[in-house]
């Protein structure tokens, strides 16, 4: 099928009388972000908003698109991503727009850009890794990282969340330690002022250092700090492998005693003596519904994961941030250390090196390394594994990170066919130019919701393409409180996708990543054409949202 075009003749060059609109789509099939079937209707847009649904035929209109044999849906929230720099290093989000992501849920895993106090800045900037280095970190409080992004003019939205790891750091660096009633009492501050300044609630990383050094009491202080404002807790629960049911029971107590609302982000189950526990997590988690602990998930429609070479060191060698990791690395005493304890882990975990891919590095040199495995790597240099990963980081000085695969199919689709599901990248927004283009990321960063669409809906059958388009837009919009978000429906914000149901498809994949889905015909942010085919408009329609209440 050929791409149809907004074209700037409208039905007021036909004659007819009634009502006008900046834009009409026509003769669409509406699947309404509700869960409803899907219809055969017109959608008026007049401004920003949403000025009719139905048999629209009387209307005028200043531009047309001729949307028969297409689905006409709400713009995709992506409720986990890691967006937070490359937005501002490139606006025009391609990874993310192109596959239908109209809003960008910011800040996730504990890590987001601000705060940064003064006296701790470099140390905020450093857990951010090489991309901190093409953007001008200007800003010290949340409100002022806001609105450096506000004006980049971003082709997306942003719903932005405050970090555990990034209000921890600021006040008392990367130590492994409780902090002290004064320290404790500075994050709650910085929190809370944090959302004062638009933010949607709390985030926290507790499998990543210094985060992980925080224990359950000090999440609950924190997470207490936006439960007046009606924020929600994300987490990246403190184990997705052997510990995650008491991971996950972790993130319910927190909602319990601080008296907020759960998000656990990309639910999984990893390692193979693992799989099949995604059953038991989801009793979990409606279990704790029941006893009215408001708890739901994100969750990606992949098998591997993506995160930090490093995560393949043991937690003590990762204490103290970079610098400190670096020097134990480089002393042959702690090294050996070191090598021992990968190696045993390794021992553990048969096929390891084999299912570790080298993602993304920082420095020429390694680059033609992306992509390959860990296995493949030490068999070109003719060194053991355990070494390549110890010789990787220090070449990288630790900014490195691997796409590993562990998990199992059919934990993925019971995920995904939950009704408490929502869909999540877990991948900031890229390019395949420029600074955004030169690692090797995750196909989810590509093809996330174009393969929720095409493979598990279309294809598999997982779920029904209504469901599907659910998860993405109203029951994210509903859980971040955008009343005005994920539907179609008259006066909701004009923030539409049109895609192809038969062609929609991601066309990433592990060995050629940088490839953009296949199957949007148009995306339409705040009321503006954002794209149209494959071109990139580049309007910059995408605005900071704001929280209710």
């Amino acid at each position: 099928m050929v791409a149809p075009h907004v074209t700037g003749r409208g039905r007021s060059a036909l004659g007819h009388r009634g009502e006008r609109a900046n834009i009409l789509i026509s003769g669409g099939t509406v699947v309404d972000g509700t869960g409803a079937p899907a219809r055969r209707a017109d959608v008026a847009i007049r401004g920003d908003r949403i000025a009719a649904v139905g048999d629209l035929s009387s209307y005028a209109a200043d531009a047309g698109v001729d949307a028969a044999g297409l689905v006409v849906a709400p713009g995709f929230i992506d409720m986990h991503t890691h967006s937070d720099l490359s937005l501002l290093i490139n606006p025009r989000a391609e990874s993310k727009l192109r596959q239908g992501v109209t809003t960008e849920v910011i800040g996730q895993c504990g890590f987001s850009p601000a705060p940064t106090p003064r006296a701790r800045s470099e140390d905020v900037r450093a857990i951010f890794g090489p991309w901190a280095r093409h953007v001008d970190w200007c800003w010290g409080g949340f409100g002022d990282y806001l609105d450096a992004l506000r004006e980049r003019r971003t082709s997306v939205n942003v719903v932005p969340v405050v970090g555990h790891t990034s209000c921890r750091v600021g006040v008392m660096g990367e130590e492994s330690r409780a902090p002290s009633s004064a320290e404790l009492a500075e994050m709650r501050s910085a929190v809370e002022a944090a959302m004062e300044e638009g933010a949607f609630g709390l985030s926290s990383g507790l499998v990543y250092a210094p985060g992980m050094f925080a224990d359950t009491d000090e999440v609950v202080a924190l997470a207490e700090g936006i439960a007046p404002d009606n924020g929600v807790y994300f987490t990246h629960i403190r184990g997705e492998a052997d510990t995650l049911l008491d991971a996950i029971a972790e993130a319910i107590e927190i909602g319990r005693r601080a008296g907020t609302p759960v998000q656990i982000s990309h639910l999984k189950a990893q390692s193979r003596e693992n799989w099949g526990k995604v059953e038991a997590a989801l009793a979990a988690i409606e279990k704790a519904r029941e006893e009215g602990i408001d708890v739901t998930y994100d969750v990606y429609p992949y098998t591997a994961w993506n995160t930090g070479l490093g995560q393949l060191l043991p937690s003590w060698a990762r204490e103290g941030g970079d610098e400190a990791t670096l020097e134990r690395l480089s002393d042959p005493g702690r090294r050996a250390r070191i090598r021992s304890e990968i190696a045993a882990a390794a021992a553990a975990d048969p096929g390891r090196w084999e299912q570790r891919l080298l993602a993304s590095v920082d420095t020429e040199a390694n680059r033609p390394l992306q992509g390959l495995t860990i296995a493949e790597i030490a068999a070109r240099r003719d060194a053991a594994p355990e070494d390549v990963v110890i010789e990787l980081l220090l070449e990288e000085r630790c900014n490195a990170s691997m796409v590993g695969f562990g998990m199992w199919e059919e934990d993925v689709r019971r995920a995904l066919a939950h009704p408490l599901a929502m869909i999540g990248s877990d991948a900031a927004a890229v390019a395949p130019y420029g600074v955004l283009g030169k690692g090797h990321p995750h196909p989810r960063t590509y093809g996330t919701f174009a393969r929720v669409l095409g493979h598990y809906a279309r294809d598999e059958g997982v779920l029904s393409l209504e469901d599907a388009v659910a998860k993405m837009t109203s029951r994210p919009a509903a859980r971040l409180g955008l009343a005005d978000r994920g539907r179609i429906a008259r006066d909701m914000a004009a923030d539409i996708v049109i895609f192809d149901p038969d062609t929609i498809a991601a066309r990433a994949t592990y060995e050629e990543p940088h490839q953009y889905a296949g199957g949007v015909r148009y995306v339409i942010v705040n009321g503006m054409v954002e794209l149209e085919g494959e071109e990139h408009r580049g309007r910059g329609a995408g605005r900071m949202l704001g929280r209710a209440g």
